[in-house]
């Protein structure tokens, strides 16, 4: 908790939060001035994690004081902690810009004072990973076993995460994290990624020990509170911890996620994503995202597409909604009966090839075509397993073989395999067509009822085809 002298809304949120009854042990980070500590025990905290600073150019501007009246002002202030029966840490501030022989000497007469722990802190982030080990290891030798070592590191130099790792491996018991990093200038270690660094030494222990799943919901809550922005390569939680973009990269991952993983995004709560729609997208995470989708493209139209896809990319950005518009115009499509005749020979396969060229230009080019009005249609939206028994390919399929034209307009598909997914088609032509073509998706629904809970409800579009129950809806929703 902050220094209660820091002001009067220091103090209240000390009192509160002392009075939650946390199993958590709630300390104080104060001065080693006996009026802060005085402050901070009347609050109610169970504990005081004082400092004072011990480096010539901290001692300079602070308290201007040699490393012997530090000790003498420490052993005062300790004792009033430790006479209120209060857990006891002291620190030496900015350690590693310090005289090492100084600090020890600190440490052993606070030691001796029968403190909890001492502290050892990287206060400017100036510390590498060996002077950690080096200045831990001397200390761990200089206090009693049963005495904890309290490690503090600042990242103005890339280095907390390392230097953490290195001062627990040296003898340090206690690391300070924060959620996100937060702290003053570039922040001290952050929570999530040093979960994350020991996940990767002690993966059981660390998840029978604690919730990492809990971990994106604290520091989204953090990150509101705090009006700070979670970055795009934040470790675990970030939007681009665990997104593969590089074809090599994806088609490795889809086969075996530790291939470019060294930790299991389900572990944390989070998801992987792979990238697609962009130059470096290979055809393999195409067929995957086709596979998500249910859909039934041939290897040969489908590796055409991505190479034209890939080219689209580089002039515009591809969504993935758009994506998959482009790939159910190529799952739609049924090749003319006369085109299986001859084909086969070099000449025909490449006649094959420019077949599916078109296809695919026709399907990109109705990314942006303007939406035109065709006389009598009807927009249905179906909620349910769509790709149970390949439910999404039978509606396409039927649509297909119809009179009439369609156009699917939305296609929402979950992470999680047990949720729900829905799928929204226009279809245009002839009163009659439309429903007949209605009433055969009622007979294939009842059909897979047993096996595949799927709703139909006509809807009506607004202008940003955002779907809305029309009054009819209720009537039509044949709840099958």
């Amino acid at each position: 908790m902050v220094n209660p002298m820091a002001g009067k809304q220091a103090i209240e949120d000390c009192e509160t939060v002392a009075k939650l009854g946390l199993k958590s042990k709630i300390v104080c980070h104060t001065r080693c001035h006996i009026s802060d500590v005085k402050a901070a025990v009347n609050t109610g905290i169970q504990g005081v994690n004082m400092y004072m600073a011990t480096s010539p150019i901290l001692a300079k501007h602070s308290h201007g004081k040699g490393i012997d009246v530090v000790i003498e002002n420490a052993t005062e202030v300790v004792k009033y902690v430790q006479s209120h029966g209060l857990e006891v840490r002291f620190s030496c501030e900015d350690s590693f810009r310090s005289d090492m022989s100084d600090c020890l000497k600190v440490y052993k007469a606070m030691d001796a004072l029968g403190v909890d722990r001492v502290g050892v802190a990287d206060t400017v982030g100036i510390a590498t990973p060996s002077q950690v080990r080096e200045v831990i290891s001397k200390v761990r030798e200089a206090i009693r076993p049963e005495t904890g070592i309290e490690f503090h590191t600042h990242n103005d130099t890339g280095c907390c995460i390392a230097n953490a790792l290195v001062a627990l491996e040296a003898g340090a018991t206690h690391i300070d994290t924060c959620v996100l990093g937060i702290g003053e200038r570039n922040g001290i270690t952050p929570l999530g990624g040093f979960l994350g660094r020991m996940y990767t030494m002690d993966k059981e222990r660390l998840m029978k020990k604690y919730d990492l799943g809990l971990l994106r919901h604290l520091e989204k809550y953090v990150s509101q509170r705090a009006h700070v922005v979670i970055p795009f390569n934040n470790y675990i939680t970030g939007s681009c911890a665990f997104t593969h973009k590089a074809g090599v990269h994806s088609k490795a991952v889809m086969q075996n996620p530790a291939a470019y993983e060294v930790l299991d995004p389900s572990d944390f709560g989070v998801e992987r994503r792979i990238e697609l729609a962009h130059r470096l997208t290979g055809w393999n995470a195409m067929k995957q995202r086709t596979q998500d989708l249910g859909l039934e493209i041939p290897d040969e139209k489908l590796k055409i597409a991505t190479v034209m896809i890939k080219d689209l990319s580089d002039e515009r950005t591809i969504g993935l909604e758009e994506l998959d518009k482009i790939l159910m115009s190529l799952c739609s499509k049924k090749q003319p009966k006369t085109a299986f005749i001859s084909w086969g020979s070099d000449k025909t396969l490449e006649h094959k090839a420019e077949h599916y060229r078109q296809e695919t230009q026709s399907a990109i080019e109705a990314l942006d075509a303007p939406e035109e009005e065709l006389g009598p249609n009807m927009t249905l939206m179906f909620e349910g397993h769509l790709f149970d028994k390949a439910i999404l390919n039978r509606l396409l399929d039927l649509a297909v073989d119809s009179p009439c034209s369609f156009k699917v307009i939305k296609l929402d598909v979950p992470n999680d395999n047990e949720e729900e997914s829905k799928a929204i088609i226009k279809i245009m032509g002839t009163l009659t067509d439309i429903e007949l073509l209605r009433q055969k998706y009622e007979k294939l629904l009842a059909t897979l009822d047993d096996i595949a809970h799927t709703r139909m409800i006509e809807i009506t579009e607004d202008e940003n085809t955002t779907p809305k129950e029309s009054e009819e809806a209720t009537k039509l929703g044949h709840g099958l």
